[in-house]
């Protein structure tokens, strides 16, 4: 990465001098040179072109971006960028989180602080475990060595304001192209394609604003954080109900009378109730970036941290690439209720075969509208060669939002402690569920004899309530740390095949719920009801249970007798 460039040339040009040339004179030199070498090929950025050909707008674009150090400014600016590109900053290996940002330094569009608004934040993220790509979007074209000078000279004209018009576009492109090719290449980086976010200054603010509005799935960021943006009323559109979580910094001293620009998107993300964190400083003035001006503006990259980290941004991804085979898909119960789910085939998946189906219920650290988390426990088993092989079903993992909960409960003053009350209408996700699983079963090559469904926690009380409420259509059900109501349920499960699972140290769901719901299917005389108890083991019995060496074997061995009439009509 760049940063290590900086220290190693803080070592040849700072008070250091001393201890390099006591090296040069030393037998040491040739392995400090070496070291020199890596530290400098390690240093180096990767620089991405952004478009295979010329950008639709800039047909005809033949000149060649440069830079100027010496400016009204006094910091170096890129400027004539024709190819948008995108320089990499990469976190040292085994910290990166997952998290990338698009960053898009300012500069009037004529120019980017390339420095203390691009690449001195990458540098900062960075140690953050964020992989950044900072964006140098088409600018207007300088006719000069001096854009600073030039564009000043043209400040606030008609020519100015023409040129502008015609710019903006092509640099908003610019900006959804890159969160797009971050997006679709986020394998490559090892990156979680669902936690790429972006942000800018000044007009890059403009660019990573605009992106909060009139996206589609492939150039949704995940978050955006505009640093004192130009952005007029007239660019503010309506939030999306997806809309992303917004950061914002301004100061109310701000040169070009920009700070309202951030106070009208504040308003419009705090009236659509979505989520926003504003930062307005008393003083700061406009552009101070990364710069050090002994102000309170200077920790704004502090807070926009505290922010990343409140957001869960800087925690780990638990992202495999390898759940890419599970198909991401929504299933709409009705108006404002959306339930997303994966879905896994078959390896293979033939229409004039019969597939087993089963359905997995997540816990509630699980919950959200990611659709990714409800992968963090399970999925992997189904992904294993030999279960591929040789248990070939259709698995169902639906996600529940996060205000909400599977099954119908109350929960009780002591720890671990739940009610179940399923006289009424069921929680709509666990409706949801249940009618996703019953289309997969007309649409898709289902066996309706080998229906199952599984699920832990959360997902094993839901898991208890939905045999309750479909007790014909399972064939097994697998509760792992749930619990149910024992007092209204009946032999009518009695065709299930049961099997339970617990640990006898659970804090977290008391282990009496499941003991209780077996004692009540022996009492039903249900055929088949197993339980396993593990000593010692907390919350997650999951872990036990999914390594039991015939979890799937067990489930997927059952089969319910259902009427040939029965099967006709399905």
């Amino acid at each position: 990465m760049k940063e290590m460039r900086i220290d190693v040339h803080s070592i040849i040009l700072s008070q250091n001098i001393p201890i390099v040339m006591s090296l040069l004179k030393s037998r040491l030199l040739p392995l400090f040179f070496m070291m020199f070498i890596n530290l400098f090929l390690m240093a180096q950025d990767k620089v991405i072109s952004l478009y295979d050909g010329t950008p639709a707008g800039s047909e005809g674009w033949n000149w060649s971006e440069a830079e100027n150090n010496e400016n009204g400014w006094k910091t170096r600016v890129v400027y004539n960028v024709s190819k948008p590109t995108l320089t990499v900053f990469s976190p040292e290996p085994g910290k990166a989180n997952g998290t990338s940002v698009v960053i898009c330094p300012g500069g009037a569009f004529r120019a980017l602080s390339i420095d203390s608004e691009g690449f001195d934040v990458a540098r900062w993220l960075v140690r953050k475990g964020v992989t950044c790509f900072v964006l140098k979007y088409r600018l207007v074209r300088s006719m000069t060595s001096d854009p600073v000078a030039e564009m000043g000279a043209k400040w606030g004209s008609p020519e100015f304001q023409a040129e502008s018009r015609k710019l903006i576009p092509l640099s908003i492109a610019d900006g959804r192209a890159a969160i797009r090719y971050v997006r679709q290449h986020a394998d490559e980086w090892r990156l979680d394609p669902s936690r790429v976010g972006i942000m800018g200054f000044s007009a890059g603010g403009t660019v990573a604003g605009a992106s909060a509005f009139g996206y589609t799935a492939e150039d949704r960021p995940a978050f955006v954080a505009p640093v004192y943006p130009f952005f007029p009323d007239e660019m503010i559109g309506t939030p999306a109900s997806d809309a992303p979580p917004m950061f914002l910094a301004a100061a109310s001293d701000d040169g070009l009378d920009l700070a309202p620009h951030s106070v009208a998107l504040y308003r419009t993300w705090l009236n659509a109730k979505k989520s926003v964190e504003m930062h307005m400083y008393a003083r700061g003035g406009h552009g101070f970036g990364m710069k050090t001006q002994k102000m309170p503006s200077d920790q704004w990259i502090d807070r926009f941290g505290d922010w990343l980290q409140q957001q869960g941004w800087l925690t780990k991804s638990m992202y495999d690439p390898a759940m890419k085979v599970y198909e991401k898909k929504t299933f709409t119960l009705s108006e404002g209720k959306v339930l997303p789910y994966r879905i896994l085939y078959p390896e293979g998946y033939d229409r004039s075969r019969k597939y087993p189906v089963l359905l997995f219920l997540h816990g509630a650290g699980e919950r959200g509208t990611d659709n990714e988390k409800q992968l963090i426990h399970g999925a992997k088993m189904f992904l294993k060669p030999e279960n591929r092989t040789a248990f070939p079903a259709i698995v169902i993992l639906p996600q529940c939002p996060e205000n909400s909960y599977w099954a119908v409960i109350d929960r009780g003053k002591e720890p671990g402690k739940f009610s179940f009350n399923y006289a009424g209408a069921p929680n709509w996700p666990l409706e949801a569920a249940q009618e996703l699983l019953k289309q997969v079963i007309r649409d898709e090559s289902v066996d309706p004899q080998r229906v199952y469904v599984t699920g832990l926690s959360m997902g094993g009380m839901g898991t208890f309530e939905l045999v309750y409420r479909n007790p014909t259509l399972f064939a097994a059900a697998v509760p792992i740390c749930g619990g149910g109501n024992t007092e209204q349920y009946d032999n009518r499960v009695g065709e299930t095949a049961f099997r339970v699972f617990h640990g006898d140290k659970d804090a977290v769901v008391d282990v009496n719920l499941s003991r209780n719901m077996v004692d009540r299917l022996k009492q039903l005389q249900v055929k088949i009801v197993e339980y396993k108890e593990y000593p010692g083991v907390n919350h997650n019995s999951w872990d036990n249970a999914f390594a039991e060496p015939d979890f799937l074997t067990w489930m997927l061995a059952r089969q319910r007798k259902i009427p040939m009439k029965k099967i006709r009509k399905r």
